[in-house]
């Protein structure tokens, strides 16, 4: 399973270990997800979402410099990545609270096998272009709010100007 976009998805991939970036790669490969950057440590993986503002970043929870969780922060905060999905050799319910608190679509534990990792991300991106689609609404919401409360002082100023009634 992978997505059916017309344009390729964006990948960043982020792990301390270089055999997992290159095992996820491959995962890639023959799909619709294009692996666009990989980083070896949080804070890399923030200035790349920065520049390339990658469809979804995976990312490892544990890293140098920076770990997952920190960078995941920012990407989410800053609106660097459609959304973020978080790596771990860990199975523990402590990560998986602190991963969900910073607002991460997912959450996978190694070893991961090429199909929950294919259908994960395209769960991802459904409640990204969800998010979108309801942030973009709420948008145009407010832009009618704003329209309508101009409309109603105009004619309050005609009123009064008129001195007449509704």
């Amino acid at each position: 399973m992978s997505c059916e976009c017309e344009n390729p998805v964006t990948v960043l991939i982020a792990d301390d270990d270089k055999n997992v970036r290159m095992a996820l790669e491959s995962v890639f490969a023959a799909t619709s997800y294009q692996v666009v950057a990989q980083a070896s440590n949080g804070a890399q993986a923030l200035s790349l979402c920065r520049r390339l503002s990658p469809d979804i970043a995976l990312l490892d929870i544990k890293m140098p410099i920076m770990t997952g969780i920190e960078a995941a922060k920012e990407i989410i905060r800053d609106g660097l990545s459609g959304c973020v999905v978080m790596l771990t050799a860990f199975n523990d319910l402590e990560y998986v609270e602190n991963a969900s608190e910073t607002g991460v679509a997912g959450y996978l534990v190694k070893p991961i096998d090429s199909s929950r990792i294919l259908s994960t991300l395209d769960v991802c991106l459904k409640k990204a272009e969800e998010s979108t689609k309801a942030r973009n609404d709420m948008v145009e919401l407010q832009k009618r709010q704003s329209s309508h409360e101009t409309v109603k002082r105009a004619k309050l100023l005609i009123m009064e100007n008129h001195s007449c009634s509704e």
